[in-house]
């Protein structure tokens, strides 16, 4: 994944949907951890990320797909956990 210190909100939203070969917010992962922050609202982060990718109310977990990663074929996807509509705990993984 090639890193930027820089996050653009509009260019992160306007991702919503891409097809994984073509999903560019990879890059801006790095930046969201200054970001997102534990304790955050739920709608603050709807605020800066758009609307999740994919969201489970029963578990309490949002997904924000980042496409296919720089380094092989796996996709990546930064997942948010919310406790009582507050962020709980963040990650980027693969699957």
């Amino acid at each position: 994944m090639q890193e930027t210190t820089n996050f653009d909100s509009a260019a992160w939203k306007s991702q919503r949907g891409a097809k994984p070969l073509d999903n560019q917010r990879g890059s801006m992962v790095p930046a969201l951890a200054k970001l997102v922050a534990d304790g955050m609202p739920r709608e603050d982060v709807i605020g800066l990320l758009g609307e999740p990718d994919s969201s489970n109310a029963a578990t309490g977990v949002d997904i924000y797909e980042l496409g296919v990663s720089d380094a092989g074929i796996d996709e990546e996807y930064y997942e948010v956990r919310y406790q009582d509509g507050r962020v709980a705990s963040r990650r980027w993984a693969r699957r």
